[in-house]
């Protein structure tokens, strides 16, 4: 890789407050499904299979604020937050950005509305084009959205740079010579040339070393509190989710199954499937007395998921009303709310959470 190390991010302490949250969300999500009409193994000619990746699902965002999005590969995290952006396309449902459903917008207005709407991908290095310079990736998106006038955008790249520590002869350099983290800086710098208000994080440092995970976590931070952004941020991992996030959505098999303020959430976990993510957490700090609910089985194919509620094939709280009747998110406390028919069961019998730092 090339000569330059991760820098640290600028001072922005002295920068403007943070925007005061508005009453009506920024984004609203709702009943929002997406599907794959895909042939089934074998033949060419085969039988077209519905694959439901992402089944109708609910959630909001207020200015400033970060919703994690977590759960297992395939429970539809990513779909999700393409969806979003609208890079999928939904089956149906809604989502509206300050009061506009995106889904019915025509192209050109879509278009426009993209400069708000940006993302961060999990791959730095492959998410970059290897023909173009640095300076070319993240001018690109003033150029599309015509922001700066021709003669400004080398001054503006260079800000940009210096806004997500690197140094302004980045520009002139190609992403090979970078390594994966200043890469995702480049990543950084490119989704906010176009001056979003919501950026989706999909597993923006999974492909990074921990110690430079740190880094751009306390970027990400950083820039939200001066530019007021806020995120959608998908990851697996509950440590890094519990220092980013402002609330927590579980996923599991396409479907929101408890969603709520990060402190509830960590500290009280209520629906089988977050007790069982929360349990294969290591916590040095927890005797081995600790509670842990273990799940079994493999989770069900998204083609043909499970009647009623999809977690109860491997639940162990599981009862006969779980395999009919489906549950819907009930609120369970202040900003919490759990798609569960015995959660306060399963609360007794697992009293337990992870413990937050700070």
């Amino acid at each position: 890789m090339g000569g330059l190390v991760d820098q640290s991010v600028p001072d922005v302490s002295a920068e403007a407050a943070v925007p005061t949250r508005a009453t009506t969300p920024m984004l609203e999500v709702k009943d929002l499904v997406v599907h794959y009409e895909t042939r089934g193994p074998g033949a060419l000619f085969g039988r077209s299979q519905t694959v439901h990746a992402v089944d109708g699902i609910d959630f909001a965002l207020q200015t400033n604020e970060t919703l994690a999005l977590v759960g297992e590969s395939g429970c539809g995290k990513s779909t999700t937050g393409r969806a979003a952006l609208m890079l999928e396309r939904p089956t149906s449902g809604q989502v509206r950005f300050e009061g506009q459903d995106l889904a019915t917008l025509p192209r050109r207005q879509l278009t426009a509305m993209r400069r708000h709407l940006q993302m961060v991908f999990q791959d730095p290095i492959g998410s970059l084009n290897a023909r173009h310079t640095v300076g070319y990736a993240i001018a690109e998106p003033l150029l599309v959205h015509n922001l700066r006038p021709r003669g400004q955008r080398a001054d503006r790249v260079t800000e940009l740079l210096e806004l997500v520590g690197l140094p302004a002869d980045a520009a002139d350099r190609y992403p090979y010579e970078f390594s994966g983290g200043q890469c995702q800086r480049i990543g950084i710098a490119r989704a906010l040339a176009a001056e979003p208000q919501f950026i989706v994080l999909d597993e923006p440092v999974s492909a990074l070393d921990v110690s430079i995970q740190a880094q751009i976590l306390q970027l990400l931070t950083d820039l939200q509190t001066r530019l007021g952004l806020s995120y959608l941020f998908i990851a697996h991992d509950l440590a890094v989710v519990g220092q980013m996030s402002d609330r927590v959505a579980v996923m599991y098999l396409g479907q929101i199954v408890e969603i709520a303020a990060r402190d509830s959430l960590y500290t009280g976990p209520m629906h089988p499937y977050t007790q069982a993510l929360f349990s294969a957490v290591p916590e040095p700090s927890v005797g081995a007395d600790r509670q842990t609910v273990v799940v079994s089985g493999e989770v069900p194919s998204p083609v043909d998921p499970p009647a009623g509620c999809r977690f109860h094939t491997r639940c162990p709280m599981a009862q006969e009303v779980c395999a009919v009747e489906p549950p819907t998110l009930r609120d369970v406390g202040s900003d919490h709310q759990v798609a569960c028919h015995f959660a306060e069961d399963a609360v007794q019998a697992n009293p337990f959470g992870l413990h937050l730092e700070g």
